[in-house]
């Protein structure tokens, strides 16, 4: 018998069930814009309150530059609204949830974009009682899903539900994690445990979907300490600058501009409202994310992002004498090497001339607006998804108590 026919055969029907399905995605594509589709600049700066998923479906392709976030965690809170996340009956349907939503994600975030995606974890134990919601700080539930999960990890056991969230989106959605960092808690909240250490950082995970993407370190470099006469002697050719590559690398790291790595020091801030939700994140957790992920000018025209453009000055160090005073000194006493210097000389220019518009900051999972707090100060467009209509007029409110931003000048 001619085995080809087979597996002739076997290969036409799965290119006809690829193509099934990609014409049944472009259906449903097509429906939702025939009925509803956003004008993405109709719906900037805006609050948008109603369900994160249904919500996405609405947006355009590849429309967002930045995605700074937190979902609601599994097994941990009630917020008391219909169609919340977090009080499902299993962590897979959990995860399941949230691949939805990070589907919908990674197809309106531009291919330049960036996403960070704060997710933290809980304990398994044998039941989730309202005894947990107080104790995470929120309300006593009522929701008959309550004190009815069952976990497939061991009692007591980390639960991993960010780990597990983030291998899926890398499996299966092709998401490229870049960093996974490290939000210590100096303030953390205190527990009554007495056989673990207490819990004091959360995760943070930079994801993207391109290998190459628009990022600007320059704007989130720790500013290094450095005497300015020292720059001033290296320009009129007064110091010598015979140095090997290698040595200039490292004290780019260490000095001037240093990298921020991916362990952050920051504390947790209270809540701008009494009655607000008890899983606000600060302001400051988001600064680095909206200031090195979102471009402040983008080409109206190309959509094309300006790029930082950098001049790097290397100098010696000389060491410090006896004297403290010393203005000609670098650094703490008795050291001296090399320091990398960066200077912004400017901004690349797509040539359109067609004027530029701030970059567009989305949470999906807005809460009381943190997010959008930080892009508005410092003159980012933003868009919030909140299904609780109760958070929704909380993030107004603190929204509308900040100044609006001046223009952004070219």
């Amino acid at each position: 018998m001619d085995t080809k026919l087979p597996n002739m055969l076997l290969s036409y029907l799965q290119e006809s069930k690829r193509n099934t399905r990609f014409f049944l995605e472009s259906i449903t594509r097509q429906s939702n814009d025939k009925f509803e589709v956003y004008n993405i600049e109709e719906i900037k700066n805006t609050i948008i309150c109603g369900d994160c998923l249904e919500e996405l479906k609405k947006f355009p392709s590849e429309c967002i530059d930045t995605i700074m976030t937190s979902p609601p965690y599994w097994g941990l809170r009630d917020y008391g609204v219909e169609g919340q996340l977090g009080l499902e009956k299993t962590l897979d349907e959990y995860l399941e949830k949230l691949l939805q939503i990070t589907a919908e994600l990674k197809r309106v975030l531009k291919p330049t974009g960036v996403m960070f995606w704060n997710h933290g974890d809980n304990y398994s134990s044998k039941t989730v009682t309202n005894r947990l919601f107080i104790q995470e700080g929120g309300r006593r539930s009522n929701n008959p899903l309550v004190g009815k999960f069952n976990l497939k990890v061991p009692e007591k056991c980390l639960a991993l539900q960010n780990y597990r969230l983030i291998l899926k989106m890398i499996d299966e959605q092709g998401w490229i994690l870049r960093n996974t960092i490290i939000w210590h808690k100096p303030n953390h909240m205190p527990r009554s445990v007495r056989d673990r250490f207490s819990n004091a950082y959360e995760s943070v995970f930079m994801l993207v979907k391109k290998k190459k993407y628009w990022f600007d370190l320059d704007a989130v470099r720790i500013p290094a300490k450095y005497d300015s006469s020292g720059v001033r002697e290296y320009r009129e050719g007064n110091i010598d600058n015979s140095y090997k590559p290698k040595e200039v690398r490292k004290i780019l790291e260490e000095y001037k501009g240093k990298n921020p790595g991916d362990v952050w020091q920051i504390p947790t801030q209270p809540s701008p409202f009494s009655e607000s939700h008890h899983a606000t994140y600060p302001e400051k957790l988001c600064e680095k994310p909206i200031l090195s992920s979102c471009p402040q000018w983008v080409c109206k025209k190309c959509g094309k992002a300006r790029e930082r453009i950098v001049e790097t000055i290397t100098v010696k160090k000389k060491e410090r004498g006896s004297n403290p005073s010393d203005s000609r000194a670098f650094g703490p006493p008795q050291q001296s090497g090399i320091v990398s210097l960066h200077e912004t000389k400017g901004w690349t220019n797509c040539g359109c001339n067609a004027g530029w518009k701030a970059g567009i900051v989305l949470d999906p999972f807005a809460g009381s607006c943190t997010t959008a707090v930080v892009a508005k100060k410092h003159k980012r467009n933003w868009i919030m998804i909140e299904i609780n209509p109760k958070y929704c007029e909380m993030g107004r409110q603190r929204l509308n108590a900040i100044p609006e931003p001046l223009p952004l000048f070219e």
